[in-house]
């Protein structure tokens, strides 16, 4: 009598990739020498196997790189520097949407950009999701090549007491929390008061106080 073979995850997950390029059950059972009750049992709980193959690669246990997914993953976080490098805002959504249309010139038949891949590609990836506001975007970075140099030539001749740096801020101080708790019936909006100062913060090179 033959000892029976027992398919691991591992194993499992590449026998859903066979069955996906077109083997029959039958092939995979010889293929894989065992019963063919377990290949199909596999087949059938195909998206609680992905999951459960997903959840072991995230928990940092002995992973199973899989080239395909790992072209994918890198095709995104390509595309999200490109278009960052023009600017253009990326949101969740538009990385899952990119991550599907990728699918077919990768080949790519089982893969799904779901929420939680999108959580653990911006994890792995160190990407995060921030308001988009300021000036650093209207600044031409041409403009700030070899300041440090020129710098020193521009304070030569200048005490430390006299050498300041000063930014400026608008403060709204009429305006109310544009988010509040409030029955459903009452939900309606008003307009932002526009009154405002303009504030100057200023730091000196000698931490001297001013008065």
């Amino acid at each position: 009598m033959s000892k029976r073979v027992f398919l691991n995850l591992e194993r499992r997950i590449e026998v859903l990739r066979q069955y996906e390029n077109g083997k029959s059950a039958r092939k995979l059972s010889e293929l894989f020498k065992c019963g063919r009750t377990q290949i199909n049992k596999a087949i059938k709980e195909k998206d609680l196997i992905l999951k459960e193959y997903e959840d072991f690669k995230f928990r940092g246990v002995k992973r199973m790189r899989h080239k395909k997914h790992a072209d994918i993953n890198e095709a995104v976080l390509e595309w999200i520097k490109t278009v960052r490098a023009k600017k253009i805002p990326v949101s969740g959504p538009m990385i899952q949407h990119k991550a599907k249309e990728l699918t077919d010139p990768l080949g790519i038949k089982i893969f799904s950009a779901s929420n939680l891949w999108l959580d653990r590609f911006r994890i792995r990836n160190n990407i995060t999701c921030r308001s988009l506001c300021g000036e650093a975007a209207d600044v031409d970075p041409s403009s700030c090549e070899g300041w440090q140099e020129r710098l020193p030539l521009v304070l030569d001749g200048c005490d430390d007491k006299d050498i300041f740096n000063m930014d400026e801020k608008t403060l709204f101080f009429r305006a109310l929390p544009n988010k509040m708790i409030q029955k459903s019936e009452e939900a309606r909006g008003e307009k932002i008061p526009k009154e405002r100062l303009t504030i100057s913060l200023i730091k000196s090179k000698i931490n001297v106080r001013l008065i």
